[in-house]
């Protein structure tokens, strides 16, 4: 299976997002539904949903903040996202904020109880928004997310730092789920069949490296003579009246001995390309990956239990039933973090070059 995103990487209001990359900003976010994928209101009842944003503050200080606001379109247009405020629910982990629905500005507004609140370096925020009132018209709305900072100790004014997510609403019925390979390591020149489900309520697209494949009557599509691992991208694409929707699965392919094209390459020695070794996450709530020796991936099964980690400032999940792979660079840290109780995973370190195990702290 493969990681499921129906979000658009963060914009940043005010900044050239041609130059910005992930981990510039202050708290960098990602976004959950329940249900995932969201589907529009029926005419003649209500769909009603929860939002999950996470906050990760990677950088290296700590921030002060008084502020955060979450803005949620209401109308019935694609682009908006609620028919109302009635009912919302709204909560903000760490505990001691106070959230205030705003629908005259359609905005939650999330205050600290104390009158400001400090996040540290590799902290962050949880905010829960539940019970929403989803619109009837199908389409991908934006989600503006507000947040007021300042350095820790400083008396100076607070400057907004906004960013904005979109989530789609799709139409009743929609899925499409558990993309998976019947191998996901091969030789070279091995074939893979994916498989997956989807409703027939949409449009289908296989993508990789340069292939844009139409696959919207099958479930199942053989890929033959693969030579290099290679990611396998579907897209299931929604459209009602000038709305649309796409919600997109991957998969990783790794292919042993793969073909390779380089401008340079220069070898004083014997190389070990490929290596695998038992990879044990710790039972503990927070742990990094210390500086590994070669570059290499991480897969991680889940068997029961919710990780989070962030990858050069991306965060993301796995979580029950689902299995991904990390990548991770020679010298580069990956900060984890436990969403559950229940933990029962495995783990594999498939390292290039000479490794040691990755280890833990």
């Amino acid at each position: 299976m493969a990681l499921v995103n129906h979000t658009i990487a963060p914009s940043r209001a005010g900044e050239d997002t041609g130059t910005a990359e992930f981990g510039d900003n202050q708290l960098d976010y990602s976004l959950s539904t329940v249900p995932h994928p969201l589907t529009v209101s029926p005419e003649s009842t209500v769909e009603l949903a929860d939002l999950i944003i996470t906050g990760s503050h990677i950088q290296n200080t700590e921030i002060e903040t008084n502020q955060i606001a979450v803005y949620l379109p209401i109308g019935s247009e694609a682009w908006q996202l609620l028919l109302d405020y009635t009912g919302i629910q709204a909560r903000m982990l760490p505990t001691g904020w106070s959230a205030t629905p705003d629908p005259d500005n359609e905005r939650i507004l999330f205050k600290p109880d104390s009158g400001t609140a400090t996040i540290n370096p590799q902290q962050g925020i949880t905010i829960h928004l539940d019970n929403l009132r989803i619109n009837r018209q199908v389409g991908t709305a934006p989600i503006l997310i507000a947040l007021n900072w300042r350095a820790t100790g400083s008396s100076g004014a607070y400057r907004t730092e906004e960013q904005t997510l979109a989530v789609g609403k799709f139409p009743a019925g929609f899925y499409l789920r558990d993309l998976k390979a019947d191998s996901d390591y091969i030789n070279n020149g091995d074939a893979v069949t994916l498989t997956w489900e989807c409703s027939d309520n949409a449009a289908y697209t296989l993508l990789y490296e340069d292939k844009s494949i139409d696959v919207t009557k099958y479930s199942t599509y053989t890929i033959h003579n693969i030579t290099r691992s290679t990611m396998f991208y579907l897209e299931g694409a929604t459209q009602q009246g000038t709305g649309s929707a796409t919600l997109r699965l991957n998969t990783y392919i790794t292919v042993h001995k793969p073909d390779a094209e380089v401008g340079n390459l220069t070898v004083g020695g014997s190389v070990q390309m490929l290596g695998q070794q038992s990879a044990i996450l710790p039972d503990t709530d927070k742990f990094f990956s210390p500086s590994p020796e070669t570059d290499g991936i991480l897969h991680i099964e889940m068997y029961s239990g919710n990780l989070a980690f962030n990858v050069t400032g991306s965060l993301q999940h796995v979580r029950t039933g689902e299995r991904t792979l990390v990548p991770i660079y020679r010298g580069q840290e990956i900060y984890f973090k436990w969403h559950s109780q229940t933990r029962s995973v495995k783990s594999l370190w498939i390292h290039f070059g000479s490794s040691g195990p990755l280890e833990f702290k």
